[in-house]
């Protein structure tokens, strides 16, 4: 019986020490880069414009905000309101999150709300329509 304790005892000692090896000996600042540079690109925020919009809509722009630190992509479908079509806009974002996807490397991605819509004015006095998505990417 004394043996059995005094062998797992042993194993518990053994176990809590790699632990604790890795916590201290290879956590250091140099694994993971300056502490200012990581706090710095915490908040940056990339802005891509695709090349290929995947829309038949001459009026329409897309813009996707990049957080790569997330791996957090907004993506924004603009058109004037008169040619807006609510399908045509989702298939367009659909097609540029692929491209994205596959540019990126990423395997899979997930809505982390549900799409919006929403319409204003520019600065031209013009009616515009956007058209909003939320998704966070997995490798």
């Amino acid at each position: 019986m004394k043996k059995i304790i005094v062998a797992l005892s042993v194993i518990l000692m053994a176990g809590a020490c790699l632990f604790a090896q890795g916590i201290t000996g290879h956590g250091s600042s140099e694994d993971y880069g300056d502490i200012e540079q990581f706090e710095a690109n915490k908040t940056k925020t990339e802005v891509i414009i695709p090349k290929e919009i995947h829309s038949s809509d001459t009026s329409a722009t897309i813009r996707i905000e990049y957080q790569p630190i997330h791996d957090e992509v907004r993506i924004y479908y603009e058109c004037l309101n008169v040619t807006y079509d609510r399908g045509e806009a989702m298939n367009s974002v659909l097609e540029c999150l692929n491209d994205f996807r596959l540019e990126h490397k990423y395997n899979v991605y997930r809505y982390l709300k549900d799409d919006k819509e929403s319409f204003k004015k520019d600065d031209k006095g013009r009616r515009k329509a956007v058209y909003m998505s939320y998704v966070k990417f997995y490798r």
